[in-house]
């Protein structure tokens, strides 16, 4: 498929498709986060098909709309934050994954304690290869800076011949909601999918408590190959001085050589109520070239009614339209 020029993405206009949300799991998954679309004209049957992860694992679903979605079922157990490479005609879905103590103890092999970056491969989306562990937190110093070691987010973008994987480090806890966020953005390198990726020594960003929009937390980025570098969506968290409590915003980054991005504008805050108002947790970014638009699927919660009510977690779509007569403009916003 042949990739957008950055103006493309930083040159759109965006809406929401809806108000509410446009799906949310069963009532016995209240959070659905992280979502993944491989959308009709990249899937193997032409529907629309959506990965994203519940308290129980990595979950797929189809839809022939895009609205209407279908769970299939449970791709990875105990697995989070997927996205999908394609390459010709396979699909390579990465994935984080870590072991869970229910007895609130930490088992003395630190290596199976920390999370792991793994990638299984389809040809059809429905049967998949064994796990190959690409990256693993115990190899990163920094993902233990502000928690145990956890890598969070992770994304395969091909790069000058070989694979860049970008994901998040560290983790930290939002003080009044207890959200759980990335503290850190960072890559590793590889030529193949068959061996482990070698990180970068120092992180590409970590949260800065000066900074207008993630002070709190950098969260979750996805980024959009182009054809004169990369593009970002981020869902940061930041101190909100009006409200007086945290809140989240989706930015727009750009970057010529994938890490050094540069703030295009902010895409999207969180609302003052409703589903979304909480947080934003993640998104993913399709282009369509046909319609000349982007579709960006997103995960937000809302407050909870009753304290003793769990965070429902739920989708919703922003549609951006190409304005091929764009002219950048600043919005007065600084990063």
């Amino acid at each position: 498929m042949r990739l957008p020029g950055r103006d493309v993405l930083t040159g759109a206009t965006w809406a929401s498709y809806s108000e509410e949300p446009v799906w949310q799991s069963a009532w016995w998954e209240p959070r659905l986060s992280a979502p993944w679309v491989v959308m009709p004209d990249e899937s193997p049957d032409k529907r629309w098909h959506l990965f994203a992860h519940s308290w129980v694992g990595v979950e797929h679903y189809i839809s022939s709309s895009g609205f209407d979605w279908k769970r299939l079922g449970l791709v990875v157990p105990r697995a989070h934050f997927p996205s999908v490479l394609k390459e010709k005609d396979i699909y390579h879905l990465v994935y984080e994954e870590h072991d869970h103590d229910y007895n609130g103890k930490r088992r003395l092999d630190m290596r199976r304690t920390v999370s792991r970056i793994r990638v299984v491969s389809s040809t059809d989306l429905v049967r998949w290869s064994e796990p190959v562990t690409v990256l693993s937190a115990v190899d990163i110093a920094y993902a233990s800076d502000y928690s145990v070691p956890r890598l969070s987010h992770p994304q395969l973008v091909p790069w000058q011949g070989g694979y860049r994987l970008y994901f998040g480090a560290s983790e930290v806890r939002i003080p009044d909601t207890g959200q759980k966020a990335s503290a850190c953005l960072s890559y590793a390198e590889g030529t193949s999918l068959a061996t482990q990726f070698i990180p970068r020594p120092r992180p590409i960003r970590r949260l800065d408590p000066d900074s207008r929009y993630d002070s709190l937390a950098l969260g979750a980025f996805r980024m959009v190959l182009c054809s004169d570098g990369i593009c970002a969506f981020q869902t940061a968290f930041f101190f909100d001085p009006v409200k007086e409590s945290s809140a989240s915003a989706m930015l727009l980054l750009s970057s010529e050589d994938g890490e050094d991005f540069k703030f295009e504008r902010v895409i999207m805050r969180t609302p003052d109520e409703g589903w979304a108002s909480r947080c934003f947790t993640s998104c993913c970014l399709s282009f369509q070239p046909d319609e000349d638009t982007w579709y960006c699927f997103f995960s937000a919660n809302g407050h909870s009614r009753h304290p003793l009510m769990p965070i429902r977690e739920k989708l919703g779509l922003l549609l951006g339209s190409v304005r091929r007569d764009y002219r950048r403009e600043g919005d007065g916003d600084e990063y």
